[in-house]
């Protein structure tokens, strides 16, 4: 009897993680970005050097499935309604990457009332402008742009607390705020620390605690403003972390209308991370969700039809 009950307790082991990943903070928080190749290392190891032990096979192929479980558990549909077709707001993110100007094409292409860019500079600027003539851009710091069919009201700049615009949108069905972002990334970088990032964090672009601490701040944002909020851009945020879930539980994921993907390619694809985000406030949803390619870009674009949800 002792001998099964070594084999079940090992195999519910590797399930704490969902117990445990919003309770150890940034330990945590770093342990969701690797999981599936954290999960597939460990499996291998254990399964491997304990194959003789049913107590450690039991562990290594239940760390295999937490790993699956927590990498495309966050992509399931969630089916949260069809938007009013007459305020419908077709909306498009990027991260334009290095190429910049060859992706213009992809981006007008989308035919969106509303675009956020993330690493945009002057060049695309200007030819998105010609498209776009209401808009603004920031090309330092975290480099977003916001371009729009409809006239914009700038309600904060970029900032310390604030890593892009918090913008208000004048739609013809409505007005509406966007909070449009790029969050620097927890992470190792080439190029050192980022232009909101401690002297000390050299050479990442921002701590992990402070990449939480700007997450909290956007959440803030929309949970204390009385109109429909949009939040989207380039987050660096993964989501099977604690820093999505900050934002998920107060809005709605409005790619999750469809099964979500990772977003990230490249170097970084073998991490499985959905980092481009896109989350409206209650009472609006999604409809004709995708993904599309930038090129140049480690990022996938995304685009929706997003607005007040039809009653």
């Amino acid at each position: 009897m002792g001998r099964y009950t070594g084999i079940v307790i090992a195999g519910l082991l590797p399930w704490a993680w969902f117990l445990l990943r919003d309770r150890l903070g940034v330990v945590t928080d770093v342990l969701a970005i690797l999981l599936p190749m954290l999960a597939l290392i460990v499996a291998l190891v254990v399964g491997v050097l304990g194959r003789r032990h049913r107590a450690a096979v039991a562990f290594a192929v239940s760390t295999l499935l937490v790993g699956i479980v927590g990498t495309v558990g966050p992509w399931v549909p969630h089916g949260s309604g069809t938007v009013d077709p007459s305020r419908g707001v077709r909306f498009a993110a990027a991260n334009i990457g290095a190429g910049e100007l060859e992706g213009a094409d992809n981006l007008i292409a989308q035919k969106a009332d509303v675009l956020v860019i993330s690493e945009i500079g002057q060049p695309l600027t200007e030819r998105l402008s010609e498209a776009y003539p209401e808009h603004v851009a920031y090309w330092n710091g975290p480099a977003v742009g916001v371009f729009s069919r409809w006239p914009l009201t700038v309600l904060e700049q970029p900032g310390p607390d604030l890593p892009g615009y918090m913008l208000r949108v004048h739609a013809p069905s409505g007005d509406f705020d966007l909070i449009a972002v790029h969050v620097p990334k927890p992470w190792y970088t080439a190029g050192g620390s980022s232009w909101d990032a401690p002297a000390d964090t050299v050479p990442y672009e921002t701590t992990v605690a402070n990449h939480h601490r700007l997450i909290e701040q956007i959440a803030l944002r929309a949970t204390r403003d009385d109109h429909p909020v949009v939040i989207s851009g380039d987050m660096n945020t993964t989501d099977r972390g604690r820093d999505y879930r900050a934002l998920a539980d107060p809005m709605t994921d409005a790619m999750l209308n469809g099964w979500g993907r990772p977003s990230q390619i490249g170097r970084w694809a073998a991490l499985f991370v959905r980092i481009d985000h896109l989350f409206v406030k209650p009472g609006w949803c999604s409809d004709d969700t995708g993904w599309f390619k930038v090129p140049m870009s480690d990022h996938h674009g995304l685009v929706a039809t997003i607005g007040p949800c039809k009653t």
